[in-house]
């Protein structure tokens, strides 16, 4: 019997164990026509809200990035001169777009809004949707990067 040397035996080892792609060390760049990534939304906004009824008052937005891809957010307006707090429900961002509800208060009476938007540049701009006993209500807003 034929002594095997031990480079045939690598060899034979080697020939029947599958080729491994080779490690990529870039990421792929985003696709065209695709938003940036959500990071980039992270930041404290002022602007305004319009109401359909001519109602309008001052914007302020804080985002920031959580942990495990959550984001944290917080919002503040004013109705009549009089600044209003908001407890964050939910924020989703996808890319450049985002969405937020909040709870607020005024006067007693509870209400809800969903802001829906995208930002382009340093500008971040949608439309809004509120909800309360009272009726529902809707408009625009437009705040920019401070």
């Amino acid at each position: 019997m034929k002594r095997l040397f031990p480079s045939t035996l690598l060899a034979l080892a080697l020939s029947v164990i599958p080729a491994l792609p080779a490690a990529e060390t870039k990421s792929a760049p985003p696709a065209a026509g695709k938003a940036t990534a959500g990071p980039a939304l992270a930041g404290e906004y002022a602007g305004v809200w319009k109401g359909k009824e001519e109602s309008t008052g001052a914007l302020r937005i804080k985002l920031k990035p959580g942990t495990a891809a959550a984001w944290a957010a917080e919002a503040w307006f004013t109705f009549e001169g009089a600044e209003v707090a908001t407890t964050m429900k939910s924020i989703r961002v996808e890319g450049a777009k985002i969405e937020m509800v909040f709870g607020w208060l005024i006067q007693g009476t509870a209400a809800q809004s969903t802001l829906t938007g995208e930002l382009t540049g340093d500008v971040l701009e949608g439309k809004y949707e509120s909800t309360s006993e009272e009726g529902a209500a809707s408009g625009t807003w437009k705040v920019m990067r401070s």
